[in-house]
C-alpha cells in the first residue's frame, strides 16, 4: 500500500510574491505483497559480495604489539576498524588480523595518501564495494531521511528474528515478532532504497544489487543487530522523525525470499508398516 501525505500548508509555504508553494508530500507503504523472488534471485550481482582476505606473508617482529596498537588507532580513527585478532589468549598478545570497514582499493589508496608501510606480519580482510547509493533517485522525495550507517558493518549476532518494517509518512518504522511497528528503524550501510518497476519502495543490498524486501513485507533478520549511529545522524532523525526508540535492523531480508532460496525441508513419508 503506498499513499502520500501532505506535509504542511501555513502561510510559510507562500513565496514572496504570494503565489502558494506546492505542498510536501512524504510516502507511506504499510503493506505489500511478495514480488517473484525467483525470478530477481536470478539476476546477476553487481559485483564481488565476498569480503577480500591479505594473509599475512611474515613473523610478527619485536615490536609487534606497539605496531599493531598503531593501525588499530589509525583505523578506529577513521571508523574503519571491525576486528582484530591477537596472538595467544587475550588481547594482551601482539594483533595478528584486523578486519577493516574498508575495500581493498581504498585501504591501499589511504596508504599511498599517508606515505605508511603496511606490516606484512598481519592479516587483512577488506569489504566489497558498494555499487549502489544509499537512496536512489526515483525514491527520494519520498522521505524525509535515510536512516542508515555510513561505517561499514563486521560481524553481527545471529539469532534469527524477525517482523515488519513500515514507510509511514516518510518514516521507517519496525516492529520485532507481532508488534505494532512503533520503534524508529536504523539500518546497516549495506542496505539501500530504490523503487521497483511496480513503483513499490524496496530494500537493495548496495553490493550486490539484488532487491532484499519490499518495505511492507514480513522480514527476517540477524539480531541483535548493532551499527554505529553518528550524533548528527541520530539528531536529524529525531528532527524529521520524532522520539520514538531506535530499533538497529541492520539488514534485512524479506521472509518470502528467503524460503525462495533456501525452502523449507520437508520430512520424507514415514516407511510402510511392516
Amino acid at each position: 500500500m503506498i499513499r502520500l501525505f501532505p506535509l504542511f500548508a501555513l502561510c510559510a509555504a507562500c513565496t514572496p510574491t504570494g503565489e502558494q508553494e506546492a505542498e510536501k508530500t512524504y510516502a507511506t507503504q504499510t503493506e505489500a505483497l511478495s514480488p517473484d523472488y525467483r525470478v530477481l534471485l536470478a539476476e546477476e550481482s553487481l559485483g564481488n559480495v565476498s569480503w577480500v582476505r591479505r594473509e599475512a606473508s611474515a613473523p610478527p617482529p619485536a615490536d609487534a604489539k606497539a605496531i599493531g596498537e598503531t593501525w588499530m588507532a589509525r583505523l578506529e580513527e577513521r571508523d574503519a576498524l571491525l576486528g582484530a585478532g591477537f596472538a595467544g589468549k587475550g588481547p594482551d598478545g601482539p594483533v595478528i588480523s584486523l578486519d577493516t570497514g574498508l575495500t581493498e582499493q581504498e585501504f591501499d589508496g589511504w596508504v599511498r595518501e599517508n606515505g605508511w608501510s603496511v606490516p606484512d606480519h598481519i592479516s587483512w580482510t577488506f569489504v566489497p564495494a558498494l555499487n549502489l547509493p544509499p537512496v536512489a533517485d526515483v525514491a527520494r522525495d519520498g522521505i524525509r531521511v535515510w536512516p542508515a550507517s555510513t561505517a561499514r558493518t563486521g560481524a553481527q549476532m545471529e539469532a534469527l528474528l524477525y517482523g515488519r518494517v513500515e514507510l509511514r509518512d516518510g518514516c521507517f518504522y519496525v516492529g520485532e515478532g507481532n508488534s505494532e511497528p512503533d520503534k524508529l528503524a536504523w539500518f546497516h550501510a549495506e542496505m539501500g532504497l530504490d523503487r521497483d518497476a511496480q513503483g513499490f519502495y524496496v530494500l537493495r543490498s548496495r553490493v550486490s544489487g539484488q532487491t532484499m524486501a519490499r518495505i511492507g513485507e514480513q522480514m527476517n533478520w540477524g539480531g541483535p543487530a548493532t551499527a554505529v549511529i553518528p550524533p548528527q545522524a541520530e539528531k536529524a532523525l529525531r528532527a524529521a522523525c520524532g522520539d520514538a526508540p531506535i530499533y538497529v535492523v541492520g539488514s534485512p531480508e524479506s521472509s518470502a525470499r528467503f524460503n525462495t532460496q533456501y525452502p523449507p525441508s520437508i520430512p520424507p513419508p514415514p516407511p510402510p508398516a511392516p
